[in-house]
C-alpha cells in the first residue's frame, strides 16, 4: 500500500537540480518512511501467520492510519500543484477512513477485510499512477511501475475476497513487503541522482 513516492515535493533540492524541470522533486524522507512501514507491516504479517482475524485486522488497520495521517500531513504541508496535493489528501482520507474502520470492527470476517485491503492498495495505485503522469524522467518510471503493482494486488484482493485466512495473510504480507522494498529502493536511488545533479 503504499503509500505512498515522488509524491508530495520536498523542494527543488530534493529532486533535480535548481532550474531543471525534466525530474520532479522527490520526498526523500516521506517516501522512505511510507516504505519502511509497509515493509515493516509485511514482516509481522509474515512473522506471525497463525495469529486470529482480529489481530490481522487491527494490524491492517493501524498500517491504513498510520499511512493516511502521514499522506494527509504532507498533502496540507508540501507546496507541490494542487492536484498532487488534492489526490494525496483524498488517497490518505480514504486510507484513514479504512483504517478505523478495521480497528472499531475487526472481526467482520475475511471478505470485509479483503474488500478494505484491496481498496487502499487500489487507491495507493491510482495515486501512484496519477502523480508518475504529473512527472518526468526516472520517476515516471518508477511510480508508474509501483502504482501498477499496487492495482494488481488489490484487484487479486477486490476479485477474489473469499480467500482463506491463511491465504490472505500470505497475499498481505508479500504484498506488503515487496512494495515497501521497492519504495525504500526508489527513495535511495532518486536522492543518490539528486546529489548527481545538484
Amino acid at each position: 500500500m503504499a503509500t505512498f513516492s515522488a509524491r508530495h515535493g520536498d523542494a527543488p533540492r530534493r529532486g533535480v537540480a535548481h532550474g531543471s524541470p525534466a525530474t520532479a522533486a522527490v520526498p526523500f524522507k516521506q517516501t522512505l518512511t511510507l516504505g519502511v512501514i509497509t515493509a515493516l507491516f509485511g514482516i509481522v504479517v509474515l512473522a506471525w501467520p497463525g495469529e486470529t482475524l482480529r489481530v490481522l485486522g487491527a494490524l491492517v488497520g493501524v498500517w491504513l492510519l498510520v499511512a493516511g495521517v502521514m499522506r494527509v500531513a504532507a498533502a496540507l504541508t508540501e507546496h507541490q500543484g494542487l492536484g498532487r496535493r488534492v489526490l494525496t489528501g483524498v488517497v490518505g482520507a480514504a486510507m484513514i477512513i479504512g483504517g478505523v474502520a478495521c480497528l472499531r470492527d475487526v472481526a467482520n470476517g475475511v471478505v470485509v477485510l479483503a474488500l478494505i485491503v484491496g481498496l487502499a492498495w487500489l487507491l495507493t495505485g491510482v495515486s501512484e499512477i496519477g502523480i508518475g503522469m504529473m512527472t518526468h524522467g526516472r520517476p515516471r518510471v518508477w511510480l508508474t511501475t509501483m502504482g501498477v503493482a499496487s492495482l494488481v494486488v488489490g484487484l487479486v484482493f477486490v476479485v477474489w475476497p473469499g480467500v482463506t485466512l491463511t491465504a490472505m495473510v500470505l497475499l498481505t504480507g508479500i504484498s506488503a513487503l515487496v512494495i515497501g522494498c521497492v519504495e525504500i529502493a526508489f527513495a535511495f536511488i532518486m536522492r543518490r541522482e539528486a546529489a548527481a545533479r545538484a
